[in-house]
């Protein structure tokens, strides 16, 4: 086995590549299949999305003044459910083509290879790809119902060992969730590579990444954290952008609130302003550029990270903890 190597891996999807354009093509491709998706959605559903868009609306207005009899009287509308099914089958492709985008970066950025429709392809390593997904799903929902199975029992035991005094349990809540988050950043961090070893090695191989992340968990840690705030960061940017853009000098001075009740009527005239601001043409331009640029921004994160993911990959290739498949 190779002596361990430096991964330097926070950037390395954005590395100088003999042939460039590569990823920037799988981007274009991704955008415009999901946009097509996305119209396909909208034009089945459209009957449906503004009723449920104004039903929505009402809520948050109700959420925000605390009107819990309005919010009762609201219920479902009648097309909840039809739209809410249609969007359960509609993630099934969506997600298909994350999977051949994700296999498409991995590929490039890991063997050098690409094929298709400008990189995106129904090729074997797609499906490998979409099966890490199902595996992430079974291992969360696993995860969920052992952490709540874990919480129920410390949590009574913490109450007949103190005499039913609720202090001790409201007490011991948030070393319950530092220890709950801490196991998932801890999982999450050894895991990450699942998807690029599975690339790498040209098989299924999601718990291979255990053999990835050996002795690699503080530097990956580190890459993902760097690039969570980088992302973090922007994202408030945009959301301050927003709010000086579209609401402006409407806008109350939240810092001059002084009690809940005060607070609670800025957050409703805040939603009745941002309400109102659909009614302008200017604030359609305004937001329609900021979302872009969001999208824009979460892509370039989520490209970065196939970076580290494939970058843990390829080390673990030259160093021989994994291996190709025969």
């Amino acid at each position: 086995m190779a002596d361990r190597q430096a991964l330097n891996a926070t950037f390395f999807a954005f590395a100088k590549r003999d042939r460039g354009g590569v990823l920037a093509g799988a981007t274009v491709a991704f955008a415009i299949a999901a946009a097509v998706l996305v119209a396909v959605f909208a034009a089945l559903f459209w009957s449906s999305l503004l009723p449920l868009i104004s039903w929505y609306g009402e809520v948050i207005r109700a959420s925000a003044t605390n009107d819990t009899a309005a919010i009762e009287n609201l219920g479902f509308p009648a097309q909840f459910f039809g739209f809410f099914g249609g969007l359960l089958l509609w993630l099934f492709p969506f997600y298909i083509l994350c999977a051949a985008y994700e296999a498409a970066c991995l590929r490039w950025m890991i063997h050098g290879e690409t094929e298709g429709f400008m990189g995106l392809s129904l090729a074997a390593p797609t499906w490998r790809v979409w099966g890490c997904y199902w595996m992430w799903f079974l291992l969360n929902m696993a995860f969920s119902i052992v952490m709540s199975i874990v919480m129920m029992a410390v949590m009574g035991a913490l109450a007949v060992g103190s005499g039913g005094n609720a202090s001790v349990t409201v007490m011991a809540l948030p070393f319950f969730y530092l220890l709950q988050y801490g196991l998932m950043i801890y999982f999450g961090v050894r895991f990450a590579p699942a998807a690029a070893t599975t690339i790498a090695r040209r098989r299924f191989s999601f718990f291979d990444a255990w053999a990835v992340t050996k002795d690699r968990f503080w530097a990956l840690f580190g890459s993902f954290l760097l690039l969570y705030v980088g992302y973090m960061l922007v994202s408030l940017l945009l959301v301050a952008g927003w709010f000086v853009s579209v609401l402006g000098s409407s806008a109350p001075d939240l810092g001059a609130m002084q009690d809940p009740a005060q607070f609670s009527e800025a957050l409703t005239e805040i939603l009745g302003n941002y309400l109102r601001s659909f009614m302008q043409p200017r604030n359609w331009i305004i937001i329609g550029v900021l979302q872009v640029l969001g999208l824009i921004a979460a892509t370039v994160f989520y490209v970065a990270m196939y970076g580290v993911n494939a970058r843990a990959a390829l080390a673990a290739l030259e160093e021989g903890k994994i291996k190709p498949a025969a």
